[in-house]
Formats: structure tokens, C-alpha cells, sequence
């Protein structure tokens, strides 16, 4: 019981981990300002906030190999990221300039 109440505490205390550049400035600057604002989140939700971010890096990544896709990826950060920034938990964090 000691050991998982200590690993759920390492979880919860710990920020999101960088995400590598995924070569889409507008898909960066989502990923840089999630991780900043991660942290801000309730404890039970971080380690959901730290897979999503390395999650949705590796997919970007991965699509941004694919210079048709890449509009669609720009759009689709900026638009993300504006919904954050209405909607999300973060709201005010990732409101931030």
C-alpha cells in the first residue's frame, strides 16, 4: 500500500515531460504552453495531461512528415489551442502571452 500510495505521488507531483520540436511552430508553441500550464491541473489529472502531450507530439510528428498534412496540422494547433484557452481546466494558464 506505502509503495503505491508513493508512486501515485510521484505522478501527481510531477510536471509533463518536453515534448522534441515536432517541426510545426503553431503545434510547438500548444505543446511548450500544455506543459507550462500542466502542473496547474488537479492532482489525479497529470499524469493523463503528461501522456496526452508526449502522445499528441509523436502523432504530430508523425503527420508533420506529410507535407500534404501540414496545413491541416497548423489549423488544427491554432484551433486547439484557442479552445484551451475558452474551455480547458488551464483556461487562464494557457491564456497567458
Amino acid at each position: 500500500m506505502t509503495y503505491r500510495l508513493a508512486l501515485a505521488f510521484l505522478f501527481a507531483a510531477t510536471p509533463a515531460v518536453a515534448a522534441d520540436p515536432t517541426g510545426v511552430p503553431q503545434c510547438d508553441a500548444l505543446l511548450k504552453r500544455y506543459e507550462a500550464c500542466s502542473g496547474q491541473m488537479p492532482p489525479r489529472q497529470v499524469h493523463a495531461a503528461q501522456k496526452e502531450l508526449l502522445e499528441g507530439a509523436m502523432g504530430i510528428r508523425a503527420a508533420a512528415a506529410d507535407p500534404s498534412k501540414r496545413a491541416d496540422l497548423e489549423r488544427y494547433c491554432v484551433d486547439r489551442f484557442e479552445q484551451m484557452k475558452k474551455e480547458s481546466d488551464i483556461k487562464e494558464c494557457m491564456s497567458k502571452p
